[in-house]
């Protein structure tokens, strides 16, 4: 029988990375907001809407940073409470890296996404004297 050794803060701090990087996708989200609830309970779930609204509100260009250093604290406080989560959370942040290279949605913070294609409106207005 092996046992398993987990360094809670090297886990707490590769999934706050890959949590920032997941507030980036609307379709990853989803489903990392379902497994969070499911997986570790309501506050974690409530805690990743409330940090995809702050960081994509924020002007500033380092709120990924800032969001990865609160995920990191959070994360490194629940496996502190409970070490039983670490499991599970490794194999969201597993499964959730594997949705985001696959995800056609991500978009980057500080830069403004690109216009769909398609038909698009032309103001003459603003083109009269």
């Amino acid at each position: 029988m092996t046992t398993r050794v987990v360094n809670r803060e090297r886990l707490a701090w590769d999934a706050a990375r890959i949590v920032v990087r997941v507030l980036s996708s609307d379709q990853v989200g989803r489903w990392l907001h379902e497994q969070m609830a499911t997986r570790l309970g309501p506050e974690p779930a409530a805690a990743l809407i409330e940090s995809r609204l702050r960081m994509w509100a924020s002007p500033r260009l380092d709120a990924p940073q800032v969001e990865a250093g609160i995920w990191r604290a959070k994360l490194a406080d629940l496996l502190s409470t409970d070490v039983s989560l670490a499991a599970p959370l490794r194999e969201m942040m597993a499964e959730a890296a594997e949705r985001l290279a696959v995800a056609t949605d991500v978009r980057v913070h500080g830069q403004t996404p690109p216009e769909p294609p398609g038909p698009r409106v032309i103001d003459l207005d603003a083109y009269r004297p």
